[in-house]
């Protein structure tokens, strides 16, 4: 799971509205004590919960990335692992759960093994060309 602390950035986002931490908490649908906590740190949340801070704030997402980010596998006390993927630039992303980018794999995979498919068979039509060229010119 990919965990996030995003204190500094939210400090900032609050003081640019001139907004005090219990309207902050409200804007974000938080407990004005689990956003304390997230402002100073004490905390951290998952890249879930930062795509809907980022967008109830209208802050691109990238403002939030470059602080520490851990992650984490949990597969040995038998929790299955999870990853995700935001992609985007500075005014647009996406946000990718681990389930969206197995489903996109598993249909490029699809796409590919189509076009191998296709190759395979035009290969076939080449060589069997070929071989009446070679067998035409044979006859002459």
């Amino acid at each position: 799971m990919i965990k996030m602390r995003i204190g500094n950035r939210l400090l900032t986002a609050r003081q640019d509205r001139q907004l005090n931490q219990a309207e902050m908490a409200d804007l974000l649908n938080i407990a004005p004590a689990t956003y304390s906590r997230l402002e100073r740190n004490d905390t951290s949340i998952d890249i879930d919960q930062v795509v809907a801070f980022a967008s109830k704030l209208e802050i691109p997402i990238q403002e939030f990335l470059p602080e520490t980010i851990t992650i984490s596998n949990n597969n040995q006390s038998g929790h299955s692992s999870h990853i995700a993927l935001v992609v985007g630039d500075i005014n647009h992303y996406n946000y990718y759960s681990d389930k969206e980018i197995a489903q996109s794999l598993e249909a490029k995979d699809q796409e590919n093994q189509g076009q191998k498919e296709k190759i395979q068979s035009l290969e076939s039509k080449i060589k069997e060309l070929e071989q009446s060229i070679a067998l035409l010119k044979s006859t002459k």
